[in-house]
């Protein structure tokens, strides 16, 4: 089965509440199977008599169900896209490494009302190659990051191989994670009316997107979350202005970094135009230094996540040191994404939060984890701000 749907994502569609019964669900299942197989060599007035055969013989309940789920969905295959379309940051935003609630504030790029009776969807935020079918259907603009929404189906489906294969760690351990990591192979660009023209390119400095975080929902289908660093673009000015057009074009997609390992390579191209949520971001000027010249200059909190500056004199290496922030209870913030000096603030108290700057070496062998509670004695500067 590509999809497997409950009781709760037919009460989400078709707005009204159902009580509880195995009974019905193993036949919701049973009928799309069945549809499912003869979908394509049915004409339309056999595949409605099909429905009527099927709905034969169920409880009044599961047959009013059915009925009116395909009054709102045409076919099984339209039945799995309503069920993620505006709904994908929901799905996984808590499952990801850089969580937050992006569905609270998310745009809607596609929606259920886009989907054709065929299953098809005729928007510029879904294309298909190969294939295989790209979709970003949400996105959120933070002043620090996009995240982007995203779902990719197989027509034919992944590979058992595509789908299983596992996250070992650095020690080989087998360690595992709460999500799955979809690589893309993509470039991008962003046109700034003030800088002009900029292609985001590895080569410039700055690196397009090149992975996704989320879930394989079955054989044929991986939602997941794009984040797009904009923290550290080389760009004039380094001024980011609150509008402008981004370009993302994906060639490629595999689980498995080895390029001997199975691909799967076409041409996803969207045009997104950006306007930044500058709504939560608060800047805080710290500005200080201990005698040595090391220190924070400018902290910037948005709703999910926060950077602390670090200063330092021009003898000193960025690379030998930690900037490390707790939050009002004195726990340490975990990274948020690619870049460990960017914090998340999912589920935590950043009313208060303390920031300590540590000799790296120091760090990793005496402050981590539990020992977080060295820090105010290891750091060679620290400072609380109040937000």
């Amino acid at each position: 089965m590509r999809q497997k749907y409950t009781v709760d994502d037919y009460r989400r569609v078709l707005g009204k509440d159902l009580e509880e019964s195995g009974q019905i669900e193993e036949k919701i299942k049973g009928a799309y199977a069945m549809i499912r197989m003869n979908q394509e060599s049915r004409s339309a007035a056999r595949r409605k008599k099909g429905m009527k055969g099927l709905i034969r013989g169920m409880s009044a309940v599961a047959a009013a169900l059915i009925l009116s789920v395909t009054a709102f969905v045409a076919s099984p295959a339209l039945a799995a896209k309503f069920s993620f379309i505006g709904n994908i940051f929901g799905s996984v935003e808590k499952d990801v490494s850089y969580q937050g609630d992006y569905s609270k504030d998310a745009t809607q790029l596609v929606n259920p009302e886009e989907v054709g009776e065929d299953g098809t969807i005729d928007s510029p935020y879904v294309q298909t190659d190969q294939g295989i079918t790209f979709t970003i259907s949400e996105c959120n603009y933070e002043s620090m990051a996009m995240y982007l929404a995203v779902s990719v189906e197989s027509e034919a489906g992944f590979s058992e191989d595509f789908r299983t294969y596992p996250f070992t760690g650095e020690s080989g351990e087998g360690e595992r994670m709460d999500y799955r990591t979809l690589y893309i192979t993509s470039t991008a660009a962003a046109d700034f009316a003030e800088a002009g023209s900029y292609k985001w390119d590895p080569a410039e400095g700055t690196e397009s997107p090149y992975y996704i975080e989320g879930k394989f929902v079955d054989e044929h289908t991986f939602v997941g979350i794009i984040r797009v660093d904009l923290m550290h673009m080389e760009i004039p000015n380094d001024q980011i202005p609150e509008e402008f057009p981004y370009h993302l074009c994906v060639t490629d997609l595999f689980t498995d970094p080895d390029p001997k390992k199975e691909h799967l390579e076409g041409t996803w191209e969207f045009d997104l135009d950006v306007k930044l949520n500058s709504a939560g971001t608060v800047i805080k000027e710290i500005n200080e230094t201990n005698e040595k010249g090391i220190g924070i200059g400018k902290v910037i909190k948005t709703s999910y996540e926060l950077n602390a500056e670090l200063v330092l004199p021009e003898s000193e290496n960025a690379m030998d040191y930690i900037v490390a922030v707790c939050d009002a209870e004195g726990k340490l913030l975990e990274s948020q994404g690619y870049y460990s000096e960017i914090y998340s603030l999912y589920g935590r108290d950043v009313s208060k939060v303390f920031i300590y700057v540590v000799d790296y070496v120091t760090f990793m062998d005496e402050c981590k984890g539990n020992n977080a509670y060295l820090l105010p004695e290891k750091a060679v500067f620290q400072t609380e701000v109040t937000f």
